[in-house]
């Protein structure tokens, strides 16, 4: 009987440390349609002009995200993949599917990041993480 005790006392722990855990994110919807949820003390940085449209980090300044979306001469998802495969800089790319979109990832060494992108309405999204 003690066992089983404590294996419901387990268990309701459990289900609280990954309530609490989701209860430490926020869900940030962006001007183009899109959402991303994110641990709570991460900021926003002005972006500044250029591709980078988004500029987002933890609060103490040891992780970072930028969202660049920009206009872009490939035509198909498949085109892009290719340009990011001929990258000097790019390695280790694959693909991922987020929410039902295909993404293509990467590695690049140079900046010290990794990234995922993918091709919306004649527009290169990018995910860069640092």
């Amino acid at each position: 009987m003690m066992k089983k005790l404590l294996c419901i006392v387990a268990a309701l722990c459990l289900c609280a440390a990954v309530a609490s855990a989701e209860a430490e994110r926020f869900t940030l919807r962006f001007d183009e349609g899109f959402a991303l949820s994110l641990p709570n003390g991460w900021v926003s940085y002005p972006a500044g002009e250029g591709p980078i449209r988004y500029a987002l980090g933890a609060g103490d300044g040891t992780r970072y995200l930028y969202i660049l979306i920009q206009p872009t001469q490939v035509d198909s998802f498949d085109a892009m993949r290719a340009a990011i495969e001929a990258n000097v800089d790019c390695q280790s790319t694959s693909l991922l599917e987020l929410n039902g979109r295909e993404f293509a990832a990467f590695i690049t060494p140079t900046l010290n990041a990794s990234g995922c992108a993918t091709f919306r309405d004649g527009q290169l999204i990018t995910f860069l993480f640092t």
